[in-house]
């Protein structure tokens, strides 16, 4: 039987997430291989995607998508045995790593990051990654 992870608090939502995914493969509710996984993921976008360009656009359905689509993802990552949220907390890093970067270049270059473009930015955002990437080579 799963058990009921939407009343325990003291799990992260991405944990609580794993969990219940866990209890199901316990039950013979899994995908034997990582390859429908990845359909599963396809398939969620592709839903998200539809919500998003649907003639009527409602909140709570892009929601209530992109809700299956990070469902999906965590099972991905169990599938691949990786932990989401250590996954999830090393990007936030790498991701506030390389935009402090990008701050530091602007305010050389003595400019507003609002004043750039995206190209701009982007340009910025790709030198960035680059330094951090020779980095930890």
């Amino acid at each position: 039987m799963i058990k009921n992870r939407l009343s325990l608090n003291s799990d992260s939502v991405l944990r609580k997430a794993l969990n219940i995914q866990l209890d199901c493969a316990k039950l013979g509710f899994d995908w034997p291989e990582v390859a429908p996984v990845f359909d599963k993921v396809l398939e969620e976008i592709e839903e998200v995607k539809a919500e998003v360009y649907a003639d009527k656009q409602q909140q709570q359905k892009i929601e209530d998508e992109i809700g299956d689509l990070l469902f999906a993802v965590v099972n991905l990552s169990r599938h691949l045995d990786v932990n989401p949220e250590i996954a999830l907390e090393k990007a936030s890093e790498k991701f506030t790593k390389r935009f402090m970067l990008v701050e530091q270049f602007a305010a050389k270059q003595d400019v507003e990051l609002t004043s750039l473009t995206l190209d701009a930015l982007e340009l910025l955002w790709q030198k960035a990654k680059e330094i951090l990437s020779k980095a930890h080579e």
